[in-house]
């Protein structure tokens, strides 16, 4: 299970902003939204503002419990269209749909977790916004905020344009990434900068946030979570959030790795299963011909050749395993002796057939 963040909404009414009309029957699924919007508006900008209009001014705050936890395997494209239909979720979904339908359109946008200040304090809550890539420029977006405010344990529906494009530098005068990767400042606010409204430290060494994400656009999610952590380690002695937030990525972290062993188990048992077959291959052959003739023996040999060649692969990816959790040892082993037995045995019956050729 992965044990996603979820969020508060604390903000005060801001200015209005206009609203954009697009029609209800494509606003079902990020692919049809994505479409309307890239045929109605021109460049990357305009776009992001009408679908953050859209989101703002259509979709309902949930005033529901913080964290949430659902199933790792949940296909986010799914959970972007229940928030569409039902018009309605928490900041973790606005920032889905936000980034899922930006990319539709070809625009780079990514949720970012972290947590923010108002009036100057630290609000109790983890949040999450977008970032977008407008223009050659990193810019931030946060239709929660930009939706209205919660009074009384009820959201009030107040659209604004307050959180709409927003350079880093501004926007981090109240929201505070996590990872200082999205801070995009080659010398990112430490938490304790943030907190206490301070500007961060320029003496030291220059962060190269372009090749960071660079790095992290190539990774896979369980290297992407680990490199986290250790920027998150390294930015400043962390507040409540930011502990919380480093248990959840070393929990997910351990989630993966665990993934990580099972699929190469199975891939390894594909491999393994693919060799025995033609293995058998040979020996039904075998027993069903008694005279054998050099037409053959040359099939038997390349079923044999492709069963060496399977649990060859099932061998090299076994020997890929590492950090192997404790319940699937005994599954790895067993298999790691079977491949080890499989193995001799093709080599013995290749040895017997080249005899006979």
């Amino acid at each position: 299970m992965y044990i996603l963040l979820g969020c508060g909404l604390w903000l005060c009414p801001a200015r209005g902003q206009e609203p954009v009309g697009i029609p209800d029957a494509y606003t079902g699924t990020p692919d049809s939204l994505a479409f309307y919007i890239d045929s109605h508006y021109v460049g990357d900008a305009a776009k992001l503002e009408a679908l953050y209009r859209w989101i703002t001014s259509k979709m309902s705050y949930n005033v529901y419990p913080m964290f949430t936890s659902v199933n790792e395997r949940l296909i986010e494209e799914e959970e972007v269209c229940r928030t569409l239909r039902a018009r309605e979720g928490v900041c973790r979904h606005f920032a889905q749909v936000f980034c899922m339908v930006g990319e539709r359109m070809d625009i780079p946008a990514f949720k970012v977790d972290g947590y923010v200040k108002s009036g100057g304090v630290v609000m109790p809550e983890p949040h999450s916004w977008c970032v977008a890539l407008v223009d050659g420029r990193w810019y931030n977006y946060d239709p929660t905020y930009g939706m209205g405010y919660v009074s009384n344990h009820r959201f009030v529906s107040a659209p604004n344009d307050e959180y709409c494009q927003v350079e880093p530098c501004t926007f981090l005068q109240t929201h505070m990434p996590f990872d200082p990767m999205w801070q995009f400042l080659p010398h990112p606010y430490s938490y304790p900068d943030f907190d206490e409204g301070t500007p961060p430290d320029t003496s030291g060494p220059v962060f190269d946030y372009a090749d960071t994400l660079r790095t992290y656009l190539s990774q896979t999610p369980l290297q992407r979570l680990v490199a986290v952590n250790g920027r998150v380690r390294r930015n400043g002695r962390p507040n409540r959030l930011v502990d919380y937030f480093v248990q959840l990525n070393t929990s997910n972290i351990g989630v993966l790795r665990q993934n990580a062993v099972y699929d190469l188990y199975k891939k390894a048992l594909k491999h393994y299963n693919r060799g025995v077959d033609n293995f058998n291959e040979v020996v039904l052959y075998q027993r069903a011909n008694r005279r054998i003739g050099k037409d053959g023996l040359r099939q038997m040999l390349g079923w044999i050749d492709e069963a060496a060649a399977a649990v060859d692969e099932a061998r090299q990816t076994l020997d890929g395993v590492k950090d192997v959790p404790e319940q699937y040892v005994r599954a790895l082993d067993n298999l790691k002796a079977a491949v080890a037995d499989t193995s001799e045995k093709v080599r013995m019956k290749r040895e017997l057939l080249l005899e006979d050729s």
